[in-house]
C-alpha cells in the first residue's frame, strides 16, 4: 500500500481547520447559549424558591394570625362567660339580699301589727275593766261601797308594822288633818263611820278632810303630809296597766 503523504497532510490540515472552525463558530456559541439558558433556569428556579418561601411564610403567618384570632375569640368568649357568670352571681346575690330585706320588712310589719293589736287589746281590756268597775260600783249602795273600802283601809293599817304606823301618826301631830279622797261623795253617816274607825288606829285627835276625786273610779286614798295610802280602783287599774305593759 502506497501512502500519499501530501494528501494526508492536507486532510489533517483540513481536519484541524474544521475543528477550529467548529470550536470557534459552533461550539462556543452553543456553550454560551447553554450557559445563558442554565443561568436563566437557575434564576427561574431561584425565583420559584423565593416565591415558594414567601408563600410558605405567608401561609405560616396566615395560620399564626388565624390561631391568634381563634385564641382572641376564645379569650373573649371566656371573658364574656366569666363576666356573665359574675353578673349572674351578683344579680343572684342582689336578689337574695332583696328577698331577705323584704322578709325582714314583712316580719317587722307583722311584729308591729301584732304589737299594735296587743296594745289595742290592752287598751280595750282596761276600758272594759273601767266600764265594768264603774257599773258595779254604781249599782252598789253608797253605804256598802264606803264600808267595803273602809274595811280594806282598817285591815291595812292594823297589819302595818308598829314603826311604820307610828311614822304615819307623827305626821298627824298638832292637829294636822288627814285628807281622805273618795270617788263618790260620802254622806255624813259614812263620814262618821270613817272617822270612828280610823281614830283608834291613828290618833284620838284625828280630823279628816273629806274630798271628792272622781278619777279614783272607786275606793279611797289617804293623804298624809308625807305619804299616800291608795285603796282605789284607779290604783288597781294602774297596776294592771303596768303589768300589761311589761
Amino acid at each position: 500500500m502506497h501512502l500519499d503523504w501530501s494528501t494526508l497532510v492536507l486532510q489533517v490540515i483540513n481536519l484541524l481547520i474544521l475543528c477550529w472552525l467548529l470550536h470557534r463558530f459552533l461550539y462556543r456559541p452553543i456553550l454560551a447559549v447553554m450557559d445563558a439558558r442554565r443561568q436563566l433556569v437557575e434564576a427561574q428556579m431561584s425565583d420559584a424558591a423565593k416565591a415558594r418561601d414567601q408563600a410558605e411564610d405567608g401561609a405560616a403567618q396566615l395560620a399564626a394570625e388565624r390561631i391568634a384570632l381563634a385564641n382572641d375569640r376564645a379569650a373573649l368568649l371566656t371573658k364574656a362567660a366569666a363576666e356573665g357568670e359574675a353578673q349572674g352571681k351578683a344579680k343572684l346575690a342582689e336578689a337574695v339580699t332583696d328577698a331577705a330585706r323584704l322578709l325582714e320588712d314583712a316580719r317587722k310589719a307583722v311584729e308591729a301589727e301584732k304589737l299594735q293589736a296587743l296594745e289595742s287589746a290592752k287598751a280595750e281590756t282596761l276600758e272594759l275593766a273601767v266600764d265594768m268597775a264603774t257599773r258595779l260600783l254604781s249599782q252598789a249602795p253608797a253605804g256598802v261601797r264606803s264600808a267595803a273600802w273602809l274595811g280594806l283601809v282598817t285591815e291595812h293599817l292594823t297589819a302595818l308594822p308598829t314603826s311604820e304606823r307610828d311614822g304615819l301618826i307623827l305626821q298627824l301631830a298638832e292637829g294636822t288633818p288627814l285628807r281622805l279622797s273618795t270617788a263618790a261623795a260620802l254622806p255624813p253617816e259614812a263620814q262618821g263611820q270613817w272617822l270612828a274607825a280610823l281614830k283608834p288606829l291613828l290618833t284620838p285627835d284625828l280630823t279628816i278632810d273629806f274630798t271628792l276625786d272622781e278619777t279614783l273610779l272607786g275606793g279611797a286614798e289617804l293623804h298624809f303630809p308625807g305619804a299616800i295610802l291608795r285603796f282605789s280602783w284607779k290604783d288597781s287599774l294602774d297596776a294592771l296597766r303596768h303589768h300589761l305593759d311589761h
